[in-house]
């Protein structure tokens, strides 16, 4: 089921290899390359962008420039921006992430299949290969999308945990009932993502699942069980009453 992780390492590779030769001098080829960045950061940048929409992130900005504010020059860049970056999860940090990954090797394999057709026409050949060019080189996440994966850990790492075994435990379910049934489907593209979206729905079912055994014993077995506070284990503190308050006059040392 998950033969296909070998193509998403190739594709992460490929696009971090062009970045790091993108850092050098490559004169007027730089031109050529930063037009089809440009294209590689709109699919980057959308990626997040749904991904966000997806999650119920709500998005307060997303930002697409060819041209850097601060010097001028030609350098495709974008980003989004959530309105409370503070409670995004682990998981979503990590969904969000890895959606230009993801949904660019989708598109690749797409670009492939359109590649294999019959009478294709030049011009849309050409423009396939083009666009197949820039998915590569937009796929990779950054290192500000790390970041964000590692802050979503440390805001809570008890749940980030949680959320780990959910998908390990979704995971492993989804790739027994694939390896039982061989579920196969029409088209590439569906069985690249049909697993993940499979994922996806029992990671809920299980969270879900588990919230509501939860409720269910605290309603029904939660009463039975005797809470100690810390309060029956001490006592108040002794003050005397004074004299005048009950009518006894005090005596004058």
């Amino acid at each position: 089921m998950f033969e296909e992780w070998w193509f998403y390492l190739v594709v992460f590779g490929i696009s971090t290899l062009i970045m790091f030769v993108y850092q050098l001098n490559l004169g007027p080829f730089r031109t050529i390359l930063n037009i089809l960045g440009f294209i590689g950061v709109i699919v980057h940048e959308l990626s997040h962008y749904l991904l966000c929409v997806l999650l119920g992130i709500k998005v307060e900005k997303i930002v697409i420039r060819y041209r850097s504010r601060l010097t001028g020059r030609a350098s495709p860049h974008g980003g989004v921006g959530p309105e409370e970056p503070d409670r995004i999860t682990f998981l979503q940090a990590l969904m969000v992430t890895l959606a230009p990954l993801f949904i660019s090797s989708w598109l690749i394999i797409f670009c492939f299949e359109l590649l294999h057709m019959p009478g294709i026409d030049d011009l849309v050949y050409l423009g396939v290969i083009i666009f197949m060019i820039s998915l590569f080189i937009g796929s990779a996440p950054s290192t500000a999308d790390f970041w964000q994966v590692y802050k979503g850990f440390t805001r809570s790492p008890i749940y980030s945990l949680y959320q780990i075994f959910l998908i390990l435990l979704s995971t492993l379910s989804v790739f027994g009932l694939f390896s039982s049934f061989q579920w196969t489907f029409p088209n590439e593209i569906l069985n690249y993502m049909a697993p993940y979206v499979c994922i996806g729905l029992g990671y809920f079912a299980y969270k879900y699942s588990f919230r509501l055994l939860n409720n269910v014993y605290h309603k029904y077995f939660g009463r039975n069980q005797h809470t100690y506070k810390h309060t029956r284990l001490t006592r108040k503190r002794h003050r005397p009453v004074k004299a005048r308050k009950i009518g006894i006059e005090e005596p004058h040392w």
